[in-house]
């Protein structure tokens, strides 16, 4: 039987490829953490009546992400690559050029955002709960 073969570990790319990497990404969003009609369309997730998001079958924990208009897209792009730039991340192996996640703190509270097309750099995100926060910025 033939040895599988291995990816490489992730290197951790300079300050100058980071740079280079948040020029070319950008936060498009996922309808999986809004309620209201966002520009990508309509929400797709569900909430009680406590507006806090019900459970979804074998998936963590959805957090809603208040981010729905072009201004808000724009911001949250802003966001994603100064965290590319600061080093904010965290690149998985056989992730790609860009980092998986990336996290960032704006407007008095941190946000996590997460690659979802590897190629052209593309991110969604959400808001981060408080035992997340601390996990990330100590």
């Amino acid at each position: 039987m033939k040895r599988p073969k291995q990816e490489p570990a992730p290197k951790t790319p300079s300050t100058r490829d980071l740079a280079g990497l948040a020029k070319r990404a950008r936060y498009v969003g996922s309808p999986e953490h809004k309620v209201v009609r966002w520009w990508g369309g309509l929400p797709e997730i569900k909430t009680g009546q406590d507006g806090r998001a019900l459970p979804r079958a074998k998936k963590q924990r959805t957090t809603i992400c208040p981010l729905v208009d072009d201004a808000d897209r724009e911001r949250a792009t802003e966001w994603v690559r100064e965290a590319i730039k600061a080093g904010q991340v965290e690149f998985l192996e056989g992730g790609g050029d860009f980092p998986r996640y990336v996290w960032y703190e704006a407007d008095g509270r941190g946000w996590e955002g997460r690659c979802v097309n590897a190629g052209t750099g593309d991110y969604k995100g959400w808001p981060m709960e408080e035992d997340e926060l601390r996990a990330r910025f100590g």
